[in-house]
């Protein structure tokens, strides 16, 4: 503890003294990925013929700065205007508390009360994997927005920012409903409170309790060092890199946050980033053995076992902009891992290829090519392709060739500013093979059986097993896209926003998905089927069950906010859900209705 004062009072120190000018032109205030000053921005693009704003979040005040210098604001439509003055204002640097000129801080309470209910607790018992990304600015079965929040932020000088958040609130993976419902053979089919399908964020009110609390925050606590063309970000937050709707191939908005530091630079025409994020190495997680023999996924730890291994997703992205009406976007990353915790310096290179280290027993390399263009005004044609594994000259297995595993995305955007808002929609499709993100058993780590794949873990809860001991739980999710590989996905999106204002918006979804999920393995040479007929290779299941059918999705949602006066929102979401072959197995359609409805206010 003394050390960590002694560093904070030297970092205050050397802030002060280096960055003595005044804050009123300090932008390097951090702008997340939901933030509604960049969806203002983007719709501002499109509407005039110009190709999306860097599409790789979250952003820095200063880099937003430099978005909105590409418009002139002097050829703009009224409703235009309307969208940049907002985007102006917030942008602008302000601060509430200002003691001196070159320190300024800015302290508030969010309140938010939610409450969660479904139609159907046999079928959907739990937050479904496959189903409606999160709520847009709000929470919902998967993320439920914090009870309370404090957010605190300080500005030094013209180039520090520094944010944190103290949240009371309930864990992510809660499942909702506490009471078990039983068939006549006393297996459980389905849960309930006191009878009836829901749930809310009151913690410590009943059905929750103090156990529920989660403890892993803040989910956004970051410092921020930068000018007018770079910015040095190190800390906790959510990231998303690509322009996609459903989600984004390499790192995808849905992961509930990053432990990142990153560094970036932007011009113009141009943009680079170098971003290293470090998660739990598999050793802590999974695999487990069965007294058959079988693999299957451990999700509990001890909380003094000590944690094991390193992982870290390494990643380096170039932007350009062509003509202003055209964007190409070039990613690659490898996640790096190693079981005695060691980190190799080579894999730290902003100008390497990682695909050429050929250390296949550590890193694993993917590779993504994003395409935009504006070619008329209003409308935005986007084109996103990764690439995880195709192989290449020695890159060959002492059994044979690995599988290909690739994703294909293609949408269109359009945006037209009217009546002080903006009318918005899109069209998108996304195909991703089986093996996307999966990789084999991991012999060359004699046979620990976790292999290095792109799905990562997270800490979420604490609780007493039957024994009185304190256990954690892993959530695991794919680094990149939400709804992983063995799918198929056809969305539509349309809706209008006059900003801070008020918003509707509806979105359907159709998805048709494989057998194959986070926690299939493949041996090298194996087969591909879509889908599987049987369980997966590899499979996490103590008694495997034959899979025999695609899973078809159909989700209808519609949500909307209102703001009646200053800090004050109502909110509400409904998600019309269809499931046909549920967990693969061939079945009749089951439906759901899931509802979350809320109010915040903001001290």
């Amino acid at each position: 503890m003394i050390k960590i004062l002694s560093s904070l009072i030297f970092f205050f120190t050397f802030s002060i003294s280096v960055f003595s000018s005044g804050i009123e032109s300090n932008y390097q205030k951090i702008f997340s990925i939901d933030s509604p000053v960049y969806r203002a921005i983007r719709d501002l693009y499109i509407s005039d013929g110009l190709a999306l704003p860097s599409t790789s979040g979250p952003w820095s005040g200063a880099e937003l700065n430099l978005m909105l210098s590409r418009i002139d604001a002097a050829s703009l439509t009224g409703n235009e205007k309307v969208l940049y003055d907002y985007a102006l204002s917030e942008v602008t640097p302000h601060q509430r508390f200002k003691p001196n000129e070159i320190f300024g801080f800015s302290i508030s309470i969010d309140l938010n009360a939610e409450l969660y209910l479904h139609a159907n607790p046999k079928d959907f018992t739990a937050p479904e994997k496959y189903g409606t990304k999160n709520g847009r600015r709000w929470g919902d079965y998967n993320q439920p927005t914090p009870l309370l929040s404090i957010p605190f932020e300080t500005w030094i000088g013209e180039n520090v920012y520094g944010y944190t958040s103290l949240n009371l609130g309930s864990v992510r993976n809660v499942h909702n409903f506490t009471n078990p419902i039983l068939d006549e053979m006393g297996n459980v089919i389905g849960y309930s409170y006191e009878g009836i399908p829901i749930m809310h964020n009151l913690v410590f009110v009943s059905p929750l309790a103090f156990s529920d609390f989660d403890m892993n925050f803040p989910l956004r606590a970051f410092g921020s060092v930068g000018g007018d063309w770079w910015n040095i970000s190190i800390g906790r937050d959510k990231m998303s890199w690509g322009p996609g709707e459903t989600g984004n191939f390499v790192i995808g908005e849905q992961i509930p946050y990053h432990n990142n530091a990153r560094v970036s630079f932007f011009t113009d025409s141009f943009k680079y980033i170098f971003s290293m994020s470090a998660f739990v190495h598999p050793l802590n997680y999974m695999m487990k053995e069965d007294t058959d023999g079988k693999w299957y996924y451990s999700p509990t730890y001890l909380q003094n076992a000590e944690r094991e291994g390193l992982r870290m997703f390494i990643a380096h992205r170039l932007e350009w902009r062509i003509f202003n009406r055209i964007n190409m976007a070039l990613t690659e990353g490898i996640m790096y891992q190693n079981a005695g915790g060691n980190l190799d310096p080579l894999v730290i290179s902003p100008t390497a290829i990682f695909h050429n280290f050929y250390i296949r027993g550590n890193a694993n390399s993917i590779l993504s090519l994003e395409l935009d263009a504006s070619l008329v005004d209003h409308w935005n044609f986007y084109f996103q392709f990764v690439l995880d594994e195709l192989q290449m000259a020695g890159e060959l297995t002492n059994e044979g060739t690995a599988p290909s595993a690739l994703g294909f995305m293609l949408g269109t955007r359009f945006a037209y500013p009217m009546r002080k808002g903006s009318l918005y929609g899109s069209i998108e499709t996304a195909y991703t093979d089986p093996y996307l993100y999966l990789r084999d058993y991991g012999t060359n780590y004699q046979g620990d059986k976790y292999g290095n794949n792109f799905i990562v873990a997270f800490p979420e809860f604490v609780s007493d097993d039957s024994s009185g001991r304190k256990l954690g739980a892993y959530t695991l999710d794919y680094l990149g896209y939400r709804y992983g590989g063995d799918a198929f996905v056809l969305n539509f999106n349309t809706g209008y926003e006059v900003y801070e204002k008020w918003y509707v918006e509806g979105n359907l979804m159709y998805m048709l998905h494989g057998a194959f999920d986070m926690l299939t393995r493949w041996g090298t040479g194996n087969s591909m089927n879509f889908p599987t007929s049987s369980e997966p290779d590899g499979s996490y299941d103590k008694s495997p069950s034959t899979k025999n059918s695609l899973i078809h999705y159909v989700i209808l949602t519609a949500e909307g906010g209102f703001s009646p006066i200053r800090n004050l929102d109502l909110y509400g979401r409904m998600d019309f859900v269809t499931c046909r072959n549920k967990g693969n197995m061939k079945s009749d359609t089951t439906l759901d209705i899931q509802f979350t409805v809320g109010i915040g206010y903001k001290i």
